[in-house]
């Protein structure tokens, strides 16, 4: 059955389409099979939607592709298609792409898929082929009757409107009124008179079955059979060479894409892709006597001649389109070798040749030799420039020769040279270039040299050169001259100065191997990365604008150019652009060459977390401020995988990508399709994807996807205000806690105060008084001159003396915090109690129990509390013996102090300024102690100190055995 399929794609405002100039086998190609992850080698339907994605129809289901992978799509994925044989696509200018299938028929936008069959209005579920109808409806032909869709409704169509199955007609418009109309076995081309032209299959056309129909937007005509594809424009029907892959594969499906690339999908080969060549190469297959091409000059009538590294010379056709036939010349010709470094054409139709062993001259069919016997400096001829009066220049490593009577065979050759010795910049000596005021400049390895009438000067990078090392010399027609150099880019003397090159588009490290001016504003640079475009400056200004670098996805076969030759480059009197290579000669039509100008789509094609694909919704695209794809707290890893959709050269389109709400600029990411990003905050965010094709043009309103992180609940408002909160009740708590230790401390001086004033009561004022008395006595008895008397109450003043100071060191002694050679509790009570012995007082200490530390402040209140005991045992018990006792119970801490003094009755109030036991009781209670005072008048005092043990102590004395 005849498959009815309008090619139509909405190409509004491309106005791009292959070169019909160019033959079929000269385009460039690309081809997909299943080796190359294509899915399926049947393609029966193609399409390329407004987002810029080329659908693929198959028996296995629907493929997109993005240039470089394949996704499919059929009844197991998400969305889910009604079949896997999708017959036919149409892709509408609102975006939408239908989907015919043999199960029904398939509304696909925006990762949404809709699908219909015979419940929602279809005449048949199998799908034969889908057509605009000019109004934003389609036309649905089905297996059982043709169907409407308009406006979310189907409606049958009527008698007159059905096709009868099997008599469908493929018809396209060429423009100017003819257009194209086919059934199976024929194609008929008709204007406003009628007929102009019918082709058949197996006659004009291949095969037995015309199977599509396309004509794109240069008016040509693409017919697809099924024995191969054939082409009709400028009035000539064209077939690809039978070694053609696509020159007997049937043919079931063509488009145009809008960068102006041919798509065609073939029933057993798979997808191919035709292109627009922008550089040809002719090599040993094309009829050069080898692909390593060194030098290319155009000479007399036209011809082309190519020197190679190895195989000599060839002549190329006057009009260079074909290298077959060409004329090839080597040592067997009298060359004298068939390495060629250099090539120079005089206008009386001579040709020099420089070779590593001399000079060879080609005159008609005559070749003459030169080498150093006949006066040259060297054999190794790197470089042959023809001056206007026909001299000839000769570059060698050994200095610069001019051969003035250049046309002569033999005879006297008048040639002088030029080396380092007699002013050149070095004997090594490359290009040459006459310029615009008659100045002969001369590349060198130690610099540029100019000779002017008879004199040289030299130029290096003293002279504001980037490089020593000079490659290659172009004298433009205003005068200035274009400089390249090894590794420092290239240069540009504007008649006074030298300027180095800015960094605006060609890498400023790169080695300039030669330069050409196309004449149409351009320049060419042949380099060490391929071959580089730029607009040429206006002025005589060092800099270009628009650069455009060419390499292998652009249709070079190699990256490299020639070295160390001269000329390696050459623009011919049709304007084309020759490059030697060692792959081959390239050709370049300026006039006719393909910019591509379209910005590529950029699409968003996936996106992970913590490597768990997401699925997203149209709005979640836009970039909006309340997106509706949110994500929960806790994730980490975030993958974002984008796609550049320009087709032309795949491998050349760059990205830049920008997460807004994390990043602050763009992150050039060249040619990488994946971003990531690891641990970012919570918040809004919108991830931006733009895309530049393989010309530099960008695409800056590009891809976006934005998306909520949910925050932790310690990232959130309220416990940001609950943490608050808790931090100004912290800082209250430790403002009290603080206010309370300052209290303390305060009671505590307060009692020491309060505890030093009893003292001075109590001991170091009644003795003063005694002392003062003492003293008046003495002086009274001294007057009276009773010297014994006086010595007697001497000696009592400096007893009151020695207990003064004795009471004063014991109270300056209760001042201190602790004692650093004291450590523990029982050394510093012992020593009290020793220092407590007197002739009067027998004093004695003993301990119970394990020692066991107790926190500094508890020591210390303990000791001041024995020491008051014992203080008051010297100055008010009048006792004779005294002892102390520390004990460490299981269960509790004491201290007893007992003595055999007069006593008291505890009952009776204290006397007036007596306030050392209620110091003890406060001390007591202030470490959670209790303090315990039996007191007979007569019978001594027992006064016992009592404090828990700290619970941990008592644990671990329970766990013991």
């Amino acid at each position: 059955m005849l498959l009815a399929l309008l090619a139509l794609l909405d190409l509004t405002g491309s106005g791009f389409a292959l070169e019909p100039s160019t033959a079929l086998a000269s385009y460039g190609r690309q081809a997909w099979g299943m080796e190359n992850g294509l899915p399926q080698n049947t393609v029966q339907a193609l399409a390329q939607t407004q987002d810029g994605f080329v659908w693929l129809g198959t028996e296995v289901g629907l493929v997109r592709f993005d240039g470089n992978t394949f996704q499919l799509f059929d009844r197991s994925s998400h969305p889910a298609l009604p079949g896997n044989d999708v017959r036919c696509l149409l892709a509408g200018k609102d975006g939408v792409l239908w989907i015919g299938t043999s199960e029904g028929l398939v509304r696909w936008k925006g990762g949404a898929a809709t699908t219909f069959t015979q419940a929602e209005g279809l005449a048949g579920s199998q799908i034969v082929s889908l057509q605009p109808d000019g109004n934003g409806g389609i036309w649905v032909e089905t297996d059982s009757g043709r169907a409407h869709y308009e406006n979310g409704r189907f409606r049958w169509a009527i008698a007159e409107q059905q096709v009868p199955l099997g008599a469908a007609q493929l018809q396209v418009e060429l423009g100017s009124g003819v257009r194209a109309v086919a059934s199976k076995r024929s194609v008929e081309l008709i204007g406003a008179a009628g007929s102009l032209l019918r082709l058949m299959v197996g006659r004009q056309l291949p095969g037995s079955r015309i199977q599509v129909l396309f004509a794109d937007l240069e008016g040509s005509l693409w017919i697809g059979t099924n024995r191969g594809l054939a082409r009709w424009a400028g009035g000539k029907l064209q077939l690809l060479p039978v070694t053609d892959p696509l020159a007997k594969a049937s043919v079931l499906a063509l488009i145009e894409d809008r960068e102006g690339d041919l798509w065609a999908g073939t029933e057993a080969d798979g997808l191919h892709i035709l292109r627009d060549q922008r550089f040809r190469t002719f090599a040993a297959r094309d009829g050069l006597s080898s692909d390593s091409t060194t030098t290319v000059v155009e000479g007399a009538a036209g011809k082309l001649w190519v020197g190679t590294s190895g195989g000599g010379l060839n002549a190329l056709p006057r009009n260079g389109a074909d290298a077959v036939g060409s004329q090839s010349y080597s040592v067997r010709d009298v060359l004298l070798s068939d390495v060629i470094l250099s090539l120079a054409a005089a206008p009386n139709g001579n040709l020099w040749v420089g070779t590593p062993d001399g000079l060879n001259r080609i005159r008609g069919s005559a070749v003459d030799a030169f080498t150093s016997a006949d006066g040259l400096p060297d054999d190794f001829i790197r470089s042959l420039l023809v001056d206007t009066d026909g001299s000839l220049w000769i570059g060698t490593r050994r200095g610069l020769t001019h051969w003035s009577n250049a046309d002569l065979r033999h005879g006297d050759l008048k040639m002088e040279t030029f080396t380092h010795a007699n002013g050149l910049g070095s004997d090594l000596v490359g290009a040459m270039a006459r310029d615009a005021q008659g100045n002969l400049w001369v590349a060198t390895f130690a610099g540029l040299s100019r000779l002017h009438g008879g004199t040289i000067e030299n130029y290096t990078t003293a002279n504001g050169l980037s490089s020593n090392v000079i490659t290659a010399l172009l004298a433009r027609p205003d005068g200035s001259l274009i400089i390249g150099t090894q590794d420092h880019g290239w240069n540009l003397w504007n008649g006074r100065t030298f300027s180095p090159a800015g960094h605006n588009g060609l890498d400023q490290t790169t080695t300039i191997h030669a330069v050409l001016d196309d004449g149409a504003g351009h320049l060419w640079f042949a380099t060490g990365n391929g071959i580089a475009r730029c607009d040429a400056p206006q002025t005589n200004a060092a800099g270009c604008s628009h650069w455009l670098e060419f390499g292998t996805p652009d249709g070079l076969r190699s990256r490299e150019t020639a070295t160390n030759s001269h000329p390696s480059a050459w623009r011919s009197h049709d304007g084309h652009l020759w490059f030697a290579t060692p792959k081959g000669l390239v050709e370049v039509a300026p006039a006719h060459f393909p910019v591509n100008a379209v910005p590529p789509g950029v699409a968003l094609e996936r996106f992970t977390i913590d490597d768990i694909p997401q699925a997203w919704h149209a709005a979640d695209l836009q970039g909006g401020t309340d997106p509706g794809l949110r994500v929960e707290a806790g994730h980490v890893h975030f993958e974002f995988g984008y796609a550049g959709l320009s087709f032309v050269a795949p491998q050349k389109v760059r990205y830049r990508y920008m997460l807004e709400g994390f990043d602050h600029g763009w992150t050039e990411a060249g040619a990488r399709r994946t971003a990531y990003y690891t641990n970012i905050p919570a918040g809004h965010y919108t991830f931006r994807v733009q895309a530049a094709n393989n010309d530099g043009v960008w695409n800056t309103e590009g891809a976006s996807l934005a998306f909520l992180l949910r925050p932790h609940f310690y990232q959130t408002l309220w416990f940001y205000a609950l943490l608050i909160l808790l931090l100004v009740g912290l800082i209250v708590l430790v403002q009290r806690l603080r206010l309370n230790r300052a209290e303390r401390e305060f009671n505590a001086v307060l009692g020491e105060r309060n505890r030093i004033a009893r003292e001075i009561h109590d001991t170091l004022a009644q003795g003063y008084v005694g002392i003062s008395v003492q003293l008046e006595l003495l002086a009274e008895l001294l007057r009276m001159s009773r010297v014994e008397a006086a010595q007697m109450h001497l000696d009592r003043t400096r007893d009151y003396v020695r207990e003064g100071l004795a009471d004063a060191r014991q109270s300056i002694w209760a001042l201190r915090s602790q004692d650093a050679g004291e450590a523990t509790l029982p050394v510093k009570l012992r020593r009290m109690v020793e220092g407590a012995q007197s002739a009067e007082l027998d004093a004695e200490f003993s301990i119970f129990g394990a020692y066991r530390p107790l926190p500094p402040g508890t020591e210390q209140e303990i000791l001041r509390i024995a020491q008051e005991a014992i203080h008051n045992v010297k100055k008010h018990a009048g006792a004779k013996r005294l002892s102390a006792q520390l004990e460490y119970g299981p269960q509790e801490i004491a201290v007893d102090v007992r003595d055999d003094g007069r006593g008291f009755h505890t009952e009776q109030a204290l006397p007036p300024g007596h306030y050392g036991l209620m110091g003890m009781r406060e001390r007591a209670a202030s470490i959670h102690g209790t303090l315990e005072v039996t007191s007979e008048p007569g019978a001594g005092t027992n006064l016992r100190l009592r404090l828990k043990a700290r619970r941990e102590t008592r644990e671990q004395i329970k766990e013991q055995p």
